[in-house]
C-alpha cells in the first residue's frame, strides 16, 4: 500500500493568476488515495523562479513573466503629473521615469527627454526677474519702515541712552537699505542680510 504525505506544496495565485506565494494542500482524509484538497486559487505546479522586476503569471500550462513596476513613480509626458503604478505590465509609452524639472519644460519624444523651448526659457527668466524684483521691493519697503521707526525713536527719545541705541538701529537699517539698492542695480551679487535687532 502506497503511503502519501499529509500535505503537498501548492502555488497560490490571485484572481488574475499572478503568483502570490506558496501554501500547502492537505491529503483528503475521506479519499486516502493520493487525492489532495487544493485550496481555492491554488495550483499544483513548481514554484516559479524569482526574476527581479517581473511577476510570474500562470497561463494554464506554464509560468510567464510580466514586467512589474507596481509601487514605482512615473510621470506623464503630456501633463507632467506624477503617477503611481498599481498594475503589473509594461510601462505605457505615455510616461517616463524622469520627473519634469518645471512647468516650462515639455517632453520631446525625438530626444527622449524634457526640453525647454526658447520662448519658455524667456518666460522662465521673466518670472525669475519678476519674483526677484518683488522680493527686493518688499525688503526695501520693510527697511524704509524700520528707518522711519528708528528716526521717530531718535526724535522722541527720553534719554541719551535711548537716542544712542536708536541711532545704532537707524544706521544698521540705512546701510542695509543701501546694500539692497546696490543689489537691485546689480552692483553686488549677494542679497544682503537683514540687521539683527
Amino acid at each position: 500500500m502506497k503511503i502519501y504525505t499529509l500535505t503537498i506544496p501548492v502555488c497560490q495565485l490571485d484572481e488574475n493568476n499572478y503568483f502570490v506565494g506558496m501554501t500547502t494542500a492537505d491529503l483528503d482524509p475521506l479519499e486516502g488515495n493520493g487525492h489532495y484538497l487544493i485550496p481555492g486559487l491554488c495550483i499544483e505546479a513548481d514554484e516559479p523562479k524569482f526574476k527581479a522586476g517581473y511577476i510570474a503569471q500562470w497561463t494554464g500550462e506554464s509560468w510567464q513573466y510580466i514586467e512589474d513596476h507596481r509601487g514605482e513613480t512615473v510621470y506623464s509626458k503630456e501633463t507632467r503629473q506624477e503617477i503611481k503604478i498599481s498594475e503589473p505590465g509594461e510601462l505605457p509609452k505615455t510616461v517616463t521615469t524622469t520627473p519634469c524639472p518645471d512647468s516650462f519644460h515639455h517632453w520631446l519624444e525625438k530626444e527622449n527627454k524634457w526640453v525647454m523651448s526658447p520662448e519658455a526659457e524667456a518666460q522662465k527668466q521673466q518670472q525669475i526677474d519678476n519674483e526677484r524684483k518683488a522680493r527686493i521691493n518688499t525688503l526695501l519697503s520693510t527697511a524704509t519702515e524700520k528707518i522711519a521707526a528708528y528716526q521717530d525713536m531718535i526724535d522722541f527719545a527720553d534719554t541719551e541712552e535711548e537716542s544712542t541705541e536708536a541711532e545704532k538701529g537707524l544706521l544698521a537699517w540705512r546701510k542695509y537699505r543701501a546694500a539692497l539698492l546696490k543689489y537691485q542695480k546689480g552692483l553686488i551679487s549677494e542679497l544682503p542680510s537683514e540687521p539683527n535687532e
